[in-house]
């Protein structure tokens, strides 16, 4: 009978240690599950590949649900929803975000919501079924539908390639050719193209002073043009247009001393004097229009004039205005006694 009873004790002590372990168990459970949960329909265009049941439901990055289910939409298959179960006290509002997250290089997905303003109402739940959450396009999708299309493109540029490089063939190789002969050639004249080289590099090392004397060539031709005075150059221009002018009154003077001689010029002695005045008088003529015309010339390129234009002009000058002089006072002789100039001065 002791034995028995002792048996008993210890089947009686492994029972209530069970039943202790089991109600810990259910309360631990009971204490770490959220109080409830809301279901909610999130709509997703595209592909969705990575998730499955029982992926993480994310908000801000907290774990507070998973996915129970996904399938096509029956209407529309070009979309697809998922059902996720979402903790009760997360608060889901008219403006929470949901989209698909990658997690790293695992290709693993979960439904990651985020935003809300705490002021925008909850989520209103429809007559039927539960709420519905629009996804937005995630940068994973957006990355493999970019490359899908460049996929497409590169398979599209390498079947072009190909057929250009099977259409082209025989050129290529003639042109393959060609490229060997001149290799050979330069690896036959190689001392030749050294040759070429060392001169070219001489020839660069000379344009480089001369560029130089260029520089400073251009600059002193500006320093010369700066030099020349405008008042001066007007002064000039000036002058040079009174003495034709005063060289045109002159012509105009001998004109009148040939007229009133000319019945003096008729006779035979004279005729070579005459011939000698008229012949003075083109010359005065000629003389006044050359003069005219360097006028002209001079005004027209005064961006060109230098300083030895200068000198060269004040030297014209004074010979101008000379050689007017003495033909004044020519031009007054013969006025004063005309018959002077054929016969000269009578002795006293």
């Amino acid at each position: 009978m002791e034995t028995r009873a002792h048996y008993a004790l210890i089947g009686a002590f492994t029972l209530a240690i069970v039943a202790i372990g089991f109600f810990t168990v259910y309360w631990l459970s009971g204490t770490s599950q959220p109080q409830g949960t809301h279901t909610y329909k999130v709509i997703f265009t595209g592909s969705i590949a990575g998730l499955g049941r029982g992926g993480f439901v994310l908000f801000n990055g907290v774990r507070v649900g998973e996915v129970t289910e996904i399938n096509l939409m029956p209407q529309d298959p070009a979309h697809v929803y998922a059902l996720i179960n979402v903790d009760a006290r997360v608060p889901v509002r008219a403006d929470t975000k949901a989209r698909l997250e990658s997690s790293g290089f695992t290709g693993v997905q979960s439904v990651a919501l985020s935003g809300g303003d705490v002021n925008a109402p909850l989520l209103p739940k429809p007559a039927n079924g539960p709420p519905v959450i629009i996804a937005e396009h995630s940068n994973f999708q957006d990355l493999m539908e970019a490359a899908r299309s460049i996929t497409g493109q590169a398979s599209d540029l390498l079947t072009k390639a190909n057929k250009l490089l099977d259409d082209n063939s025989a050129p290529l190789n003639a042109s393959i050719k060609n490229i060997e002969k001149f290799s050979d050639a330069l690896a036959a004249n190689s001392d030749g193209v050294k040759q070429f080289l060392s001169a070219m590099t001489e020839v660069g090392k000379e344009i480089g002073p001369l560029s130089a004397k260029l520089a400073t060539l251009a600059d002193d031709s500006d320093h010369v043009v700066k030099a020349i005075d405008p008042n001066q150059v007007k002064s000039m221009i000036n002058d040079l247009s009174e003495l034709s002018a005063k060289l045109n009154k002159a012509a105009d003077k001998v004109d009148t001393v040939l007229t009133s001689l000319n019945g003096f010029f008729k006779t035979t002695d004279s005729k070579g004097a005459f011939e000698e005045v008229a012949e003075a008088a083109k010359s005065i003529h000629t003389l006044a229009d050359n003069l005219d015309t360097r006028t002209k010339e001079l005004t027209a390129n005064l961006n060109h004039f230098s300083s030895t234009g200068l000198h060269q002009y004040e030297g014209l000058a004074v010979d101008g205005r000379k050689t007017l002089q003495d033909l004044d006072v020519v031009i007054r002789s013969i006025q004063e006694n005309p018959q002077q100039f054929i016969f000269g001065k009578k002795a006293h």
